[in-house]
């Protein structure tokens, strides 16, 4: 669920058409694509333009944010009808691989590993050669300081 304070925050900027706007664009996206309206019909309904709905769309961060706010509140009052197709999916006949992947990563269950390695190779020191190295510099330093 969105903020409600930055929801309050957001509508205070926007105009009562901005924000009758946000929840038509909303609530016409989510309908199946025979259903839908054209954006000429919802800036009708709105009572601007085509144009005008279009620049808030594209141009408008706080319209945007404020329609994606939105749609955020409307898919997580859907997460339960989500939960029951993902698990259609893995309790169904020929269970989806991905599905139980998704559900095993979304409940911690299933993490990615990853594994560093070092390799020491030719040419690598151990601590017995840099000890040697340093005593050597320390000695190159004891004769310069004479």
């Amino acid at each position: 669920m969105a903020n409600p304070r930055r929801m309050k925050a957001l509508e205070a900027k926007l105009t009562a058409q901005q924000r009758k706007a946000a929840y038509l664009l909303v609530e016409n996206e989510l309908l199946p694509k025979a259903e839908r309206k054209t954006q000429e019909q919802i800036a009708q309904e709105v009572g601007v333009t085509y144009k005008t709905i279009w620049k808030w769309s594209k141009r408008n961060d706080i319209f945007i944010e404020y329609k994606n706010a939105i749609a955020d509140d409307y898919l997580s009052s859907e997460r339960a009808n989500v939960y029951a197709q993902l698990l259609k999916l893995i309790d169904g006949p020929q269970p989806s691989v991905k599905a139980i992947d998704l559900y095993l990563r979304r409940f911690g269950l299933l993490t990615e590993k990853q594994v560093v390695s070092t390799e020491t190779g030719e040419g690598s020191r151990t601590n017995e050669d840099i000890e040697k190295e340093l005593a050597e510099l320390d000695e190159l330093l004891k004769d310069d300081a004479e």
